[in-house]
């Protein structure tokens, strides 16, 4: 039987997770394989606005559109990490799915500040990361759940909206869940 991979799917915390960092997250996983997987948070905004880090990364932004960059992950939090539609046109590009690319050059953030030659985006700091075979073992002891991705879940629904809107892409109501079940 060949190994399932998770790449262009998404991880769901599950409500009683214990890890503070990845509590309440969903986690869009750009690349897994038999030497292990990395994933961008995709519902942790970081209270940075996109046009203050690249103003802080003298790029001049003013006509920027509002848009808040994500907390993506623990590992790197200094290094920018674009998830955006399109194909890999940039510097520094690949292509993660089908029209959807991670790109961590400078010159796609020219872009994004001109609102020239990128459509959906979202920026991140610092990615999550998991060795050979650890991912595996996270998701077989219930530390996370699957769900599909879609341009919805990863770009346009509001961040406070997107774990429940994972939980519901695998049919559950996250509100009936409780971290009680199972404890009599």
């Amino acid at each position: 039987m060949s190994k399932q991979y998770l790449s262009h799917r998404c991880l769901i915390a599950p409500p009683e997770m214990a890890d503070d960092f990845f509590a309440n997250t969903v986690i869009y996983i750009a690349r897994h394989d038999e030497e292990g997987a990395q994933g961008i948070i995709i519902n942790r905004p970081s209270g940075i606005q996109v046009k203050e880090l690249l103003n802080d990364l003298e790029i001049e932004a003013d006509n920027v559109h509002p848009h808040e960059v994500l907390q993506g992950g623990p590992l790197r939090p200094e290094a920018g990490f674009v998830l955006h539609t399109g194909q890999p046109t940039w510097h520094s590009s690949i292509a993660v799915g089908e029209n959807l690319c991670i790109t961590t050059s400078k010159d796609i953030l020219d872009a994004i500040a001109h609102n020239e030659g990128v459509g959906r985006y979202q920026i991140a700091l610092g990615y999550a990361s998991w060795t050979k075979n650890q991912l595996e073992g996270e998701i077989s002891r219930g530390d996370w759940l699957v769900c599909d991705s879609d341009m919805d879940l990863v770009f346009n629904l509001p961040y406070t909206d997107r774990w429940d809107a994972a939980y519901r892409k695998i049919g559950i109501d996250r509100t009936w869940l409780s971290s009680e079940i199972g404890h009599a």
